[in-house]
């Protein structure tokens, strides 16, 4: 089972089918096989007169059941309930989901196919109750896969939607060779100081830096918290053999950073970006020239 795959066992408290009531569904599969053809008119038809088929449904999304209509044929009259079955019906609706596929068009489509096959099932005589209830516990599953499918999907988009905001967050911008600059703007929590340390590390050893400036004139609060955060980024650099400059401490900050009792150790700290570049510079052997107007 791949990361991120949903298991059967997740289901199996809730849906025990017995092999006796699943063969009721296969039995009557093999009956209505002749009428496979049929069914799948029926249900393309339904989709392409549905009133809103230019926005939700459409020959792209038809082409994908046309293109699979056989496998999912199979798929629905095995009626073997296994971590394959979910696979099958999880997989189905990222593929919709992902043809831009609105989740309640998908929900719906797939309802729409199960409904026709069960019409046949009458139509030849063969839905006992039994047969139907099982049928509607394998649609009831399948629904449940659905959700689950829609809601691991959404969750996987914010994930890297929120890892993409982080690293714009987290600009690490090398202004010389082998000297970064991190200035941060905002609001600074745990998951963000993490993300920008382990950021910083990663600029650090790639580009085999010698000096990280971490400008704060940008951060809305300091705190103990926070403080401290900017310590461990400071200390981690340094066993890296990259110094660190605090630049941007406001009277303010600097105030908090006393009262605060913070010890910031080999963080050396700058009042603004101009002090702490020259201060970069000296540290790695170099200055900043004035230029001279020539006259004539």
């Amino acid at each position: 089972m791949n990361k991120g795959q949903i298991s059967y066992s997740r289901y199996a408290p809730m849906y025990m089918f017995t092999e006796e009531r699943l063969d009721l569904i296969r039995q009557a599969g093999q009956e209505i096989t002749e009428a496979k053809d049929e069914i799948f008119e029926h249900f393309y038809d339904s989709l392409r007169l549905h009133p809103t088929f230019s926005e939700d449904y459409n020959e792209i999304v038809i082409q994908r059941f046309i293109q699979d209509q056989d496998g999912l044929w199979q798929h629905i009259i095995a009626a073997k309930i296994d971590d394959e079955f979910v696979r099958y019906r999880s997989q189905l609706v990222r593929d919709l989901l992902q043809l831009g596929l609105a989740f309640e068009a998908c929900f719906t489509a797939i309802f729409a196919l199960h409904e026709f096959i069960e019409l046949k099932f009458m139509e030849y005589n063969l839905a006992t109750l039994d047969l139907l209830q099982v049928f509607k516990r394998i649609c009831s599953l399948g629904a449940l896969i659905a959700i689950d499918t829609f809601n691991q999907e959404i969750n996987q988009q914010l994930a890297e939607q929120n890892d993409m905001l982080m690293q714009l967050s987290t600009p690490v911008t090398p202004i010389w060779e082998d000297i970064l600059l991190l200035p941060i703007v905002g609001i600074v929590d745990s998951i963000r100081a993490q993300t920008i340390m382990t950021t910083v590390l990663q600029e650090i050893a790639e580009r085999q830096a010698k000096v990280f400036i971490l400008d704060i004139s940008g951060v809305a609060i300091v705190d103990t918290a926070v403080a401290n955060y900017f310590i461990r980024v400071s200390k981690a650099a340094w066993l890296m053999g990259c110094k660190t400059i605090l630049s941007g401490i406001s009277p303010s900050i600097a105030q908090t950073l006393v009262e605060l009792g913070v010890d910031t150790g080999r963080l050396s700290s700058r009042s603004n970006m101009q002090d702490a570049l020259e201060r970069a510079f000296s540290w790695t052997g170099r200055a900043v020239l004035e230029k001279r107007k020539q006259k004539g």
